[in-house]
């Protein structure tokens, strides 16, 4: 499938798998090209390609005429990348608030032995497998309550559950 029809649209709003397919596909590579050529980092812009994507599935029904769906997409994705700027802004302004509090406060050795646990568990999160990262984001990051998370990323509560229990086990294990 190369491009959107019609019937692609009508069929991919009723949520038939295999639209849902052809969908993604037909968006992924200019959608993922768009977002490298912002972000320059190829994970992360399959990472946000994803979070579009889910976006896009979820207001699925909302998608209108052929011609405007191209349109609604990118703003989409262009909105996605601009929260994702944000977030690494503020997450970088967080961890130097942080170091600059803790050089203060204490000891050349303490901030040594709290550096290396530091980098172990950014290590430890990098290896989490993409969903059970996401929840654990959103869990501890955006202070989300399973519900809130569940919604977001279109799972049950119960799952939002077992992805934090098998993240903590798994940080827990390569941080002992």
């Amino acid at each position: 499938m190369n491009t959107l029809d019609s019937t692609l649209l009508k069929d991919f709003k009723n949520g038939e798998t295999q639209a849902i397919e052809d969908f993604y596909f037909l968006f992924k590579k200019p959608v993922l090209r768009f977002i490298l050529s912002m972000v320059k980092d190829p994970l992360e812009s399959e990472t946000i390609f994803h979070e579009v994507f889910l976006k896009i599935l979820r207001k699925r029904c909302e998608l209108e005429s052929e011609d405007r769906v191209r349109a609604y997409i990118f703003t989409i994705t262009k909105n996605e990348v601009i929260d994702y700027f944000k977030s690494l802004k503020r997450d970088r302004e967080r961890l130097e608030n942080y170091f600059i509090t803790r050089i203060h406060e204490s000891s050349p050795e303490m901030i040594d032995a709290e550096e290396n646990i530091l980098n172990r568990l950014e290590g430890a999160l990098h290896t989490l497998p993409f969903q059970r990262k996401k929840v654990l984001e959103l869990s501890y990051y955006q202070d989300k309550s399973y519900q809130e998370i569940a919604e977001e990323l279109g799972i049950s509560k119960n799952t939002v559950k077992n992805h934090l229990i098998k993240a903590r086990v798994n940080l827990r294990d390569r941080l002992s």
